[in-house]
């Protein structure tokens, strides 16, 4: 049986290229923990990309963690995010946080990242 909520390598950013058009035609939203970045796509689904660095979060096993977590908060959301691109920075404040904090500064982030959802049409 597959697991509804598992990250599939569909739903990753893969290539450089996707990263770079993410960071630069994306909305940002930032805190102390992460810095988010969202770009609508055409694909009908969300992806994820991510970039946990030694420098911002440490050795090995820090960066796994934080890792698993922002993975963790993507399979969970995965099903009621529109089409969209997000890319995950860390940002050294993740280096000691609880996990409860860092769930909570993802899913803000990735709610004030999104763009906007467009207007529903109502009949006249």
């Amino acid at each position: 049986m597959i697991h509804p909520h598992r990250f599939r390598p569909c739903h990753r950013l893969h290539s450089p290229a996707d990263f770079q058009r993410v960071y630069k035609g994306g909305k940002r939203a930032g805190d102390g923990l992460f810095a988010v970045n969202a770009l609508a796509n055409s694909l009908g689904f969300a992806r994820l990309g991510m970039s946990v660095s030694t420098r911002t979060v440490g050795n090995a096993v820090r960066r796994n963690r934080v890792r698993r977590i922002i993975r963790e908060v993507f399979r969970e959301r995965h099903a009621e995010l529109p089409p969209v691109d997000l890319v995950v920075t860390s940002r050294p404040g993740a280096r000691d946080a609880a996990r409860p904090a860092i769930v909570t500064s993802l899913e803000r982030l990735i709610e004030r990242a999104l763009p906007p959802a467009p207007p529903v049409a109502t009949p006249a």
